[in-house]
């Protein structure tokens, strides 16, 4: 039998049965001939030709819907399987849920931001100030930016240039200037930092009534604060220049920064305030299921999981990303069990939460604290708990509030510390150093900011001072490291029962 062509042998691989001499990409070199229908038929091999009178099997649809995926998914597999892995990619890092443009349930804060920019540019700069604060992961970064799209797409809006600064990622904030030079429309290249402020000044200094209005908008503007605000101060005095054109928005996780910390600022420049409240309980399911059903897979989470997820994370800081960080945890924990079935429940949510904080290096640190460290971190928490919304309290009543803990469960007599073991190892050095509360406190204070777990600050009106978590710890973890690392039953209670805020 004579050897076959290359047609042949292509027209044997195809799916397709006889279809030509053009196949995947290749063109056969020899004349386009019609062949007779059975020549392709004799080719095929007995067991992969086609029963008379049955229809021909049409080939796999690609995968790429998440209906084709179900569709495959049901012949080669679990269908809940394949609902788990669409709610962990839903529920990834940085995941939205937009409905018009907004993000859900912060539609009145949103028409805030909206309307004081757009009157604020459409008159050519304006002396107030855009302050928004809220606690972390409430959606306040996201709103401002959301509403500078919507007026940039918007065609009767004056033509603005929007320059945006993290604080947190600059190494000192006098490199604020560098960065805001930098991305000033008409700058190329980049400015040294001691010359930085000088170019920026003449710059307001010389605009024209034709330039656009430039769009400042600080973000973790916390980070800008020096002893005596030489920064913060500096930028906003270039609001009172005539020829500013500029329109100033500040972003910050604390609530009454001007008036604790800029007093100067507060009073000689109006202050439009936009708070966002945490997220409650209620908005976090809301969110979540949203995310789950834009993703076709809102069966793959347990209702009950779901909402003991969002009351939990509504209780401490109402951070949305850790409810998402949380709630994709406990599906991969899900999905990590092969013999088991049904959608992700109670059991992998206990287990996400406890992986969880054991990644967090701060809660990891807390649990090698000594004895009065705890104290006075717990008493912090139960102040932070006292006051719904604040994220910093007086020292002073952190210290009132750890007297009566003390009162309440005092401290085991310490071992002395062996060489080369720190003040936490030894149980907390305090109980030798310290002979009251107003030296034993202040000193933990110190002690607990030198490892970031603190932070401390003074207020510009009066001596007091203020304590607030480090940038690395929030409140969920804070609680689950105090409650697995306390061995009194009354204080434990006590750590547990701070979760329950109302709703």
């Amino acid at each position: 039998k004579p050897a076959a062509t290359s047609s042949q042998r292509l027209c044997r691989s195809s799916p397709l049965g006889s279809c030509g001499h053009l196949i995947a990409g290749e063109m056969s070199i020899t004349p386009k001939r019609k062949q007779p229908a059975a020549a392709c038929t004799a080719a095929v091999p007995p067991a992969k030709r086609a029963a008379p009178g049955r229809p021909r099997k049409e080939p796999a649809a690609p995968v790429g819907k998440p209906a084709a995926t179900a569709v495959a998914a049901t012949v080669a597999g679990d269908p809940t399987v394949v609902r788990l892995k669409w709610a962990a990619a839903a529920l990834r890092p940085g995941a939205t849920l937009q409905c018009e443009g907004r993000l859900p349930c912060r539609d009145q804060e949103h028409g805030e931001i909206l309307g004081h920019l757009q009157t604020a540019i459409g008159q050519g700069g304006s002396m107030q100030v855009l302050y928004i604060s809220g606690m972390p992961g409430t959606g306040k970064t996201a709103s401002v930016m959301q509403a500078i799209k919507q007026l940039q797409n918007k065609k009767s809006m004056q033509k603005f240039a929007p320059v945006h600064i993290n604080a947190m990622r600059l190494g000192t904030p006098q490199a604020a200037f560098g960065e805001m030079y930098r991305q000033l429309p008409g700058k190329k290249g980049s400015c040294a930092v001691h010359a930085a402020y000088g170019e920026l000044t003449k710059y307001f200094n010389e605009r024209r009534p034709s330039d656009p209005v430039v769009l400042l908008v600080i973000d973790e503007i916390d980070h800008l604060i020096t002893r005596n605000q030489a920064v913060l101060y500096k930028i906003f005095d270039w609001l009172s220049l005539p020829s500013a054109r500029m329109v100033v928005a500040s972003i910050s996780n604390t609530m009454d920064l001007p008036e604790r910390l800029l007093p100067r600022v507060a009073s000689r420049f109006p202050i439009v305030r936009v708070d966002y409240a945490p997220y409650r309980r209620d908005q976090i399911v809301h969110i979540l299921e949203q995310l789950l059903m834009a993703g076709t897979a809102l069966e793959a989470f347990d209702p009950v999981a779901l909402k003991l997820c969002a009351a939990r994370v509504a209780a401490g800081s109402g951070d949305i990303r850790k409810a998402l960080q949380l709630c994709r945890r406990t599906v991969e924990v899900r999905l990590s069990l092969s013999e088991a079935t049904g959608p992700a429940g109670l059991p992998h949510l206990e287990v996400a939460e406890r992986e969880l904080l054991r990644e967090s290096p701060a809660a990891c640190a807390i649990g090698g604290l000594g004895f009065k460290a705890r104290r006075l971190l717990t008493s912090l928490l139960l102040e932070l708990r006292k006051q719904p919304g604040a994220d910093s309290v007086s020292v002073k009543s952190v210290a009132s509030r750890y007297g009566k803990l003390l009162m309440l469960s005092p401290a085991p007599r310490p071992l002395p510390p062996k060489d080369g073991e720190g003040w936490a190892a030894a149980g907390g050095a305090s109980e030798d150093v310290c002979d009251g509360l107003d030296e034993e406190v202040p000193y933990l204070v110190r002690r607990l900011e030198a490892i970031s777990l603190l932070v401390s600050f003074e207020h510009a009106v009066g001596f007091d001072v203020s304590v607030a978590l480090g940038a690395g710890l929030d409140a969920e973890d804070l609680v689950g490291a105090l409650a697995d690392s306390e061995d009194d039953p009354v204080i434990s209670k006590l750590i547990r029962e701070s979760t329950q805020r109302s709703d």
